[in-house]
């Protein structure tokens, strides 16, 4: 998958914010697999730099045990809580694309919204 991060840097704030708002999620960011965050957009006060952090972390034990469990290459990884959804898709480059998803969304609809936001990232 070939990523135009320089773009993704300039212009994901504003990629993030409309899709986030399309999508009625609450946020999402994009990160460095080291876990510094590249662009994000959040609806509540929350910090980015951590979740940035937190995210690629998850991402990075996720494609250890896939690896040591010989099960190949993550698509998606999403996570239910009480409160919502975590949604965390590893876009190859060293880059990672997180949402968070309110409670009751759909999971097959979150799945859907990852797609085709990846889209739209591999055509700037």
């Amino acid at each position: 998958m070939e990523l135009n991060i320089g773009r993704i840097t300039i212009e994901g704030e504003a990629l993030l914010s409309d899709f986030v708002n399309k999508m009625g999620l609450d946020g999402a960011l994009v990160a460095s697999a080291e876990g510094l965050e590249m662009a994000s957009y959040f609806k509540s006060d929350l910090e980015a730099d951590l979740i940035a952090a937190d995210m690629a972390s998850l991402l990075a034990s996720t494609l250890s045990v896939l690896e040591d469990a010989k099960r190949g290459n993550m698509n998606e990884m999403i996570i239910s809580s009480d409160n919502g959804a975590i949604a965390i898709k590893d876009l190859g480059d060293d880059v990672v694309f997180g949402v968070l998803a309110p409670s009751g969304y759909k999971m097959g609809s979150l799945t859907v919204s990852l797609k085709q936001f990846v889209k739209s990232l591999q055509e700037l």
